[in-house]
């Protein structure tokens, strides 16, 4: 009989962090691919240069600092009540977790009225950091199974896995910008240097431009395979900290036994979480998948395998 193979939680987090800096690099390539693009149209590199700059630094700030109002805002969140023997539960789980990895700051927690069990945690840093809990997750998990997801959500602020989130959907962002300013260009006409005049130049913008106006379909497909790429690596990582957390691997790996149990979510259910663009930060997402390269999360099966086989 083939034997398990077993895994070290801090090899998986080693392992899963170097991955998704190596995903992020490929999007900031991209970014510069595309505004050297939109240079060469031009006829001027550093135009685009100034092109990818500019859009970057407006829109990374506004999207960053915007994030946990916004996130707040759309999936209608309440302080947790210490008065609720539920919510007090959850209160001290994330206390006591917080103290175990060593943040100078609990975490707040927010209760969100959804029936669907779930969590998720955002905050650009500890400082600012919350935990946002489903009253469906609250009814569903048992207390060990409960401190397995808190764990797992505590992982995303001691990584900063929140900000690289919030990251990746910025870049993903500058990317379609970028694309849509390079596809206009291309529609439009654009003005090239004098030596651009004889038909080999010509040859060279009109291949130029036809891949222009390919370029934004194209460049959303590949920032969300990337985008995607970077949140399922996230969530192997972060399971593999909240084993160590925990100090065991049966509350996590139970709780995403019960989640997987759940059907697809309805139109209906994905409202009451925030909706679809909030997906990447929950700890599991079940919609239908036509394949696993354009999921947000990896197969809850090989998650709950790599857990139960976890030291």
């Amino acid at each position: 009989m083939k034997q398990e193979k077993t895994y070290s939680t801090i090899e998986q987090v080693r392992r899963n962090v170097i991955k998704s800096i190596l995903l992020v690099l490929g999007l900031v390539v991209f970014i510069m691919a595309i505004s050297l693009g939109i240079g060469y149209y031009l006829g001027d590199l550093r135009s685009g240069i100034i092109w990818g700059a500019v859009v970057t630094v407006i829109v990374i700030p506004i999207q960053m600092l915007s994030a946990k109002a916004a996130i707040l805002g759309m999936t209608h969140g309440k302080k947790a009540d210490a008065s609720i023997e539920s919510q007090r539960i959850l209160l001290s789980k994330v206390e006591g977790l917080s103290i175990a990895a060593g943040l100078k700051r609990v975490p707040d927690v927010y209760i969100i009225p959804s029936a669907e069990p779930n969590a998720f945690a955002s905050g650009m840093s500890e400082h600012d950091a919350l935990i946002g809990v489903t009253e469906g997750l609250l009814k569903m998990m048992d207390e060990q199974e409960l401190e397995g997801v808190i764990a797992h959500e505590m992982s995303h602020i001691v990584h900063r896995d929140i900000m690289l989130s919030q990251l990746t959907v910025s870049l993903v962002s500058i990317i379609i910008i970028l694309s849509m300013i390079f596809s206009r260009l291309a529609f439009f006409g654009g003005r090239r240097g004098d030596d651009d005049n004889d038909s080999g130049g010509a040859g060279i913008l009109a291949i130029v431009g036809l891949l222009a106006i390919l370029l934004q379909p194209i460049a959303r497909l590949i920032a969300s395979f990337i985008q995607m790429s970077i949140s399922r690596k996230r969530e192997f990582a972060a399971d593999a900290y909240g084993v160590r957390l925990c100090g065991y691997n049966e509350g996590l790996a139970s709780a995403l036994e019960k989640l997987g149990g759940i059907p697809p979510y309805t139109e209906n259910d994905i409202k009451s979480l925030g909706g679809e663009q909030l997906k990447c930060m929950y700890i599991d997402f079940p919609e239908k998948k036509f394949s696993s390269i354009f999921s947000t999360h990896p197969p809850i099966e090989e998650r709950i395998r790599i857990l139960r086989n976890m030291y």
